[in-house]
């Protein structure tokens, strides 16, 4: 019975809500496939050399982006695939290779489980652009542990400065998105605290957008400065909300989708700057609209963790300015 409401209840959040608790765990497999029916990218003279010796290694080009990246020197990003990896995470390697116009090297090397360019929508028109305002192109990466889970699929940005190569951001980016207009792009990253948080289910697990900025050389967390991002938040989630509440029956678990949105709700105030009001909220939604005594039951449990347990903590332990990495 749980796996028939889930399945109606996950229709619903496609179908009217839209919702994006976050994460993507198969971005990098549906790249894998494309790509194993293409042709090897083409690269320039000056990188072939690196790259045939590379390849001799076992090491076959899969992705690249050409660039200069710090405004000066010639830069090839690739993603190298071994074919007969002894260990899971030799089987993809992350390089950034630097020329002089006659030759080139590798200035950074990364070689852990599964990496790709190839991201959908926004992040892919991204690559290689001056994202931050700092002067230098932005190298966007989806990297995968493996996992599936929403922090195992991060979203790497690395940049070239000075010769070398260096990761500014690593984090579940759900989207990249200039909130404010100002022609520099935040990045919009899911909440993954409360992934796997009680008995519900994964399609059900709160979560949030946190809003990191670029402030003095490095992103942080700046939920205060986009009030209107998460009043718009607060109404989504208040809207999903209601939606699955139609759901509920008598069924123990076919409440799941309500209390992870009304979960989503709280700690979006939370991110606002306003856990009181998040907690009220939560109060409410969580007290009304059960039909069983065992749904009362488990939500008197969650209100009571977020109201003086590990779940309050979390709720108040983020402040504004807490570095990224």
């Amino acid at each position: 019975m749980r796996i028939v409401f889930l399945f109606g209840l996950l229709v619903l959040v496609v179908t009217v809500c839209r919702v994006e608790f976050g994460g993507s765990g198969s971005a990098t497999d549906g790249a894998s496939n494309q790509q194993a029916q293409q042709a090897p990218p083409k690269v320039s003279p000056e990188f072939q050399s690196e790259v045939s010796q590379l390849a001799s290694t076992g090491l076959k080009l899969k992705e690249a982006v050409e660039t200069s990246l710090d405004g000066a020197a010639h830069h090839l990003a690739a993603i190298f695939q071994r074919e007969k990896p002894k260990a899971p995470n030799e089987a993809f390697e992350l390089r950034i290779l630097e020329s002089d116009g006659q030759s080139a090297k590798t200035i950074f090397r990364r070689a852990d489980f599964f990496f790709s360019f190839a991201l959908a929508g926004e992040p892919n028109k991204l690559n290689a652009t001056d994202i931050n305002g700092d002067g230098l192109k932005e190298l966007i990466v989806q990297s995968s542990s493996g996992g599936n889970c929403w922090s195992c699929n991060p979203t790497e940005i690395y940049r070239v400065r000075n010769h070398k190569g260096e990761l500014i951001g690593a984090a579940p980016v759900q989207r990249f998105a200039d909130l404010n207009s100002d022609g520099i792009q935040e990045l919009l990253i899911t909440d993954a605290r409360w992934e796997s948080y009680g008995d519900l289910s994964h399609a059900a697990s709160p979560g949030a957008v946190m809003v990191y900025a670029w402030r003095n050389g490095k992103y942080v967390y700046a939920p205060n400065d986009f009030a209107a991002f998460y009043k718009n938040e607060v109404e989504r989630l208040r809207a999903s909300a209601e939606a699955a509440r139609a759901q509920i029956t008598a069924d123990e678990f076919s409440d799941e989708l309500y209390v992870g949105f009304a979960l989503s709700l709280a700690i979006t105030y939370a991110h606002a700057g306003d856990p009181d009001r998040g907690l009220k909220e939560l109060e409410t939604l969580l007290t009304s609209n059960w039909k069983s005594a065992l749904q009362s039951k488990r939500r008197a449990t969650i209100l009571e963790d977020f109201r003086k347990g590990e779940s309050a903590k979390k709720l108040r332990e983020m402040k504004y300015g807490n570095p990224l990495m």
